[in-house]
């Protein structure tokens, strides 16, 4: 028998509650009416009921010797300008197909114009690649295709693009090594260094024979990565647990199914542990920091109903040994994950992708056809059957309601 827990007696404008759903057998710790804790920190940065009276993005302390404040907006513009973004090259042994749309415009059409990939590294592909917007590829080692390429955006390979197959792309193409394709179509101009070789039927409005500059799309490098561990240390004393009588603690250690509602406003966890089912539901405007891992051991199902959003940062890895269900494919960009861990995050079959996940140091492994609507920026990923990817453009343009970027 499932119980609800009310956690907190506390009300603000919009009656902030945290619940947490759990077995009356489980002894495992929860949060209890009394215990009125607010992680590491003592009182939250600013008050709860002004803070939820505010609309659009919402703002985090990003500094914890100033109090600086970040729009999340912004976080995710930066993070989130690809359909799919790789630190290191990206190898694909089936098909790949990417489209965009927009979540606020409606449900998801396919085949729309976007849906950028890029890679640091090169591209080696043994099936169809359909992009719907540009792709990019930084790496010396190029773009190696073993069937047909479609672009619809621009084209830019940091080395060769070779193989017996026929490409087209829709915009500019910029190729920094030989090209060798059984034909290329460029519907826009085609760069090629002069002293690199072109084979095949090659077709564009213009072949300029220039030199073409080196290019790392993805902002891989630790500067350039967004400080999700300096986030999550400001957080955890600039935070709204103690108006919802939330312990960062709740969720160590857990066993069998809970389910943790969460109101307006930034909370701080310790960690996420548990060997059973954990729910995450969000209504309204909700920031969640996690200081450490995040492992469940069964199915673990994150839910954000319209018009809530939720930033949620990870501290370490993401470890889900069953179903990972995030967000709604209707409305991928109200879900933002960042995780500073490193490790692999395994993605089971029958799991449901539709949000944006920034992991810039880990490792994805998507088990057999995959569909994923959002992104994903992370150094590798793995796919062993046909992966789509759709893109919710609704992402790209979050920082408009932030104001300009300090």
């Amino acid at each position: 028998m499932l119980g609800w827990l009310v956690v907190g007696a506390a009300c603000t404008v919009r009656d902030p509650v945290a619940f947490i759903n759990t077995p009356h057998s489980d002894a495992g710790p929860v949060a209890s009416s009394d215990s009125g804790t607010t992680g590491e920190g003592e009182n939250p940065s600013d008050d709860p009921a002004a803070f939820c009276a505010s609309t659009g993005p919402l703002l985090l302390v990003g500094d914890s010797v100033t109090g600086a404040k970040v729009c999340s907006g912004h976080l995710a513009e930066r993070a989130f300008r690809y359909a799919l973004c790789s630190c290191d090259r990206l190898a694909f042994s089936a098909t790949l197909t990417t489209d965009a749309f927009r979540g606020s415009m409606g449900k998801y059409v396919p085949g729309g114009q976007g849906g950028a990939v890029a890679t640091n590294g090169g591209v080696a592909a043994n099936d169809t690649l359909k992009v719907g917007g540009g792709l990019s590829a930084g790496g010396a080692d190029g773009i190696s295709l073993g069937r047909g390429l479609s672009v619809g955006g621009g084209l830019y390979s940091g080395g060769p693009l070779t193989g017996n197959v026929s490409a087209q792309v829709t915009g500019d193409a910029w190729v920094r090594g030989d090209v060798g394709l059984a034909s290329l179509t460029v519907e826009g101009k085609l760069a090629v260094p002069a002293e690199r070789i072109m084979s095949g039927t090659v077709t564009a409005s213009e072949v300029l024979r220039e030199p073409v500059d080196s290019v790392a799309p993805c902002a891989c490098d630790d500067a350039s990565r967004v400080d999700i561990r300096g986030l999550i240390s400001s957080h955890a004393q600039n935070n709204h647990n103690e108006a919802i009588g939330l312990d960062a603690s709740s969720l160590e250690g857990f066993n069998g199914e809970r389910t943790l509602e969460l109101p307006c406003g930034r909370f701080f966890l310790t960690r996420i542990e548990g060997q059973g089912r954990l729910n995450l539901v969000v209504r309204e405007r909700t920031a969640l920091f996690v200081r450490d891992d995040v492992v469940i051991g069964e199915r673990l199902s994150v839910e954000v109903v319209p018009p809530g959003e939720l930033d949620l940062f990870i501290g370490g890895d993401v470890t889900v040994a069953g179903q990972f269900l995030l967000g709604s494919i209707d409305a991928p960009a109200r879900v933002r994950v960042y995780s500073a861990g490193t490790g692999t995050l395994g993605i089971s079959a029958g799991s449901v992708l539709a949000g944006n996940f920034y992991a810039p140091g880990a490792t994805m492994t998507l088990s057999g056809n995959a569909e994923v609507y959002g992104s994903l920026f992370v150094r590798h990923i793995e796919s062993s059957g046909a992966l789509a990817l759709h893109y919710d453009a609704d992402v790209a343009t979050l920082g408009s309601a932030c104001g300009p970027e300090k």
